[in-house]
């Protein structure tokens, strides 16, 4: 049996039944049984595409069934996912592979009754791929969107009635792109052109990034076990992410802190940004995550950071005021569906506005911290309005002594416009005393 295949099928079932992450449930996969490069690539992309377009995926194979597939066992219809998924979606899987590798798989987890059920549907699907049919878009255009692109019918309401028909499909379509890795470049060890000549000598091509002059775009996706990546000649860390150092206009010498600052990406580029003089407290409720802050800053050669196992509404317990505070806030992610395909599933409506509450809370305990002169940002990876604008008037309406500050062309940024995911951020000044 295709050992690929079969460590996809557990990490879709944990995902569905005990809600887990996939990124975690693919490293707790790949520590239990180790595989080939190409093996490894193969089951990151069936556990990310799958989840990527379940919805699509479920309603093709409810149209084939004669019983709705959320009566059948987990493992089944986990299975019959993942067939499916390789033949609408992977062109570089043989249909007749894809239905023998998931027979064997349904044989293993069920009995042959099962087996040849999940074999008559998937071929049938086969036969059929070339002419699916999808709801009515006349009838129904948010279903019709919703299910051909595979997103939570709430969300594409939601876009809707904010972006209009076009600029919904194709925010849609990009959701749907293959994520895009990125690196940024230590710049208290190398420089990017240094970075980037380095990549070139072990056949990695790079392209710069359009908003942060530190990031790079490397092709293929680089060792983490080269010389450059444990020298700590660069981090991981999206360019959308990467913006908001650069909207805290940080100086050498200064006290920043980062709220809610695990895994450290942001707390390390913040300290790169200061060339390591001053102090960044990286603060975190999250002791496990909270290590990989230190375990990045020693890798990077970063001195300035201390770290702090609290709640934010505790952060005055260790620092009283600061020149800048960055709050990356929790928040739904739907601007990083292409990252985190599990989102679809697990995030309901309602979600919004109970991380809203939340937000509303955290950034009046970082206000808090802010000196008199200093700059609050504000950031989260959604676009969703009560989770960033709302939240930006909630505080300005509690706290006069804040305004916004004109720093960026746009708070906003969305993937099929700027090629990057979905973010928003402001910064805020705090009025002299």
């Amino acid at each position: 049996m295709a050992s690929a295949r079969l460590q996809a099928l557990r990490v879709l079932m944990s995902v569905e039944n005990d809600k887990a992450y996939a990124n975690l449930a693919l490293v707790a996969s790949n520590n239990d049984e180790v595989l080939s490069g190409a093996d490894k690539a193969l089951l990151v992309q069936l556990v990310y595409g799958t989840l990527c377009y379940q919805v699509a995926l479920d309603y093709q194979l409810d149209a084939l069934l004669t019983r709705p597939l959320s009566s059948l066992p987990i493992s089944i219809r986990n299975i019959l996912r993942l067939g499916a998924y390789q033949i609408m979606y992977l062109t570089r899987v043989p249909d007749r592979a894809a239905v023998d590798e998931a027979v064997k798989l349904a044989l293993a987890f069920g009995h042959r009754g099962t087996a040849g059920l999940v074999n008559a549907v998937l071929r049938c699907l086969s036969a059929r791929k070339v002419q699916l049919s999808w709801p009515d878009e006349k009838l129904d255009e948010a279903k019709y969107l919703s299910t051909r692109y595979a997103h939570p019918l709430f969300l594409v309401k939601r876009y809707l009635s904010r972006l209009g028909r076009s600029e919904t499909e194709a925010l849609l379509a990009a959701n749907n792109e293959p994520p895009r890795f990125s690196i940024r470049t230590n710049t208290m060890r190398t420089t990017m052109a240094e970075l980037k000549a380095s990549l070139t000598l072990l056949g990695i091509s790079s392209t710069e990034g359009r908003f942060v002059p530190e990031i790079l775009y490397p092709e293929p996706t680089p060792s983490f076990q080269g010389d450059l990546f444990r020298g700590g000649h660069y981090q991981v860390q999206g360019e959308a992410s990467a913006m908001c150092a650069h909207l805290l206009s940080v100086k050498p010498g200064q006290r920043v802190v980062d709220l809610c600052a695990a895994p450290g990406g942001k707390t390390t580029h913040i300290a790169a940004l200061m060339q390591d003089k001053g102090e960044v407290v990286a603060i975190d409720h999250n002791a496990k995550r909270l290590r990989l802050v230190e375990e990045n800053a020693r890798r990077l050669g970063l001195r300035s950071i201390v770290a702090y196992d609290l709640p934010v509404e505790r952060a005055h317990e260790v620092v009283k005021e600061a020149d800048r505070v960055l709050l990356d806030a929790p928040c739904s992610g739907f601007g990083v569906l292409r990252h985190k395909p599990d989102i679809r599933q697990n995030r309901q409506e309602c979600d919004i506005f109970n991380l809203q509450a939340l937000q509303m809370r955290l950034i009046q305990s970082a206000a808090e911290l802010v000196a008199p002169g200093g700059i609050l940002v504000y950031s989260v990876c959604t676009t969703e309005p009560e989770e960033t604008a709302e939240v930006v008037d909630f505080l300005l309406a509690q706290r006069p002594d804040f305004r916004l500050q004109d720093a960026l062309p746009g708070q906003y940024f969305w993937p099929h416009r700027d090629g990057i995911d979905g973010f928003f951020m402001v910064a805020f000044n705090r009025a002299e005393d």
